[in-house]
């Protein structure tokens, strides 16, 4: 069995966004996120569907932004990806996401 990480930068619309975006990408107790689904994918917008049933709009610099963080989520939802750790980096509203897949 062999791991391979991998870093996920993705650059949000300003510091609002930002805050929003760490803060429900936070490592719960049960080492999971809180984020479950994407509801939907608008132009630089993610609708992102949470484990409480509740929804919310994350706003990215632009579409190729939403189109990774869309991907990403869809990857750990679907177990081919585990998250690890969430940075703020301090340029440019940017978020450094970790992600492991692992390989039998």
């Amino acid at each position: 069995m062999s791991t391979i990480k991998k870093l996920n930068n993705i650059c949000c619309l300003d510091k609002y966004e930002k805050e929003k975006f760490i803060s429900l990408f936070s490592i719960q107790k049960d080492d999971s996120v809180f984020v479950m689904d994407v509801e939907n994918l608008i132009d630089n917008e993610l609708i992102i569907k949470l484990k409480d049933k509740s929804c919310h709009s994350i706003t990215l610099k632009n579409k190729e932004n939403a189109n990774s963080l869309f991907m990403l989520i869809k990857e750990l939802k679907n177990g081919k990806s585990r998250f690890i750790s969430i940075e703020n980096l301090n340029s440019q509203n940017e978020i450094q996401i970790t992600t492991e897949t692992i390989f039998f």
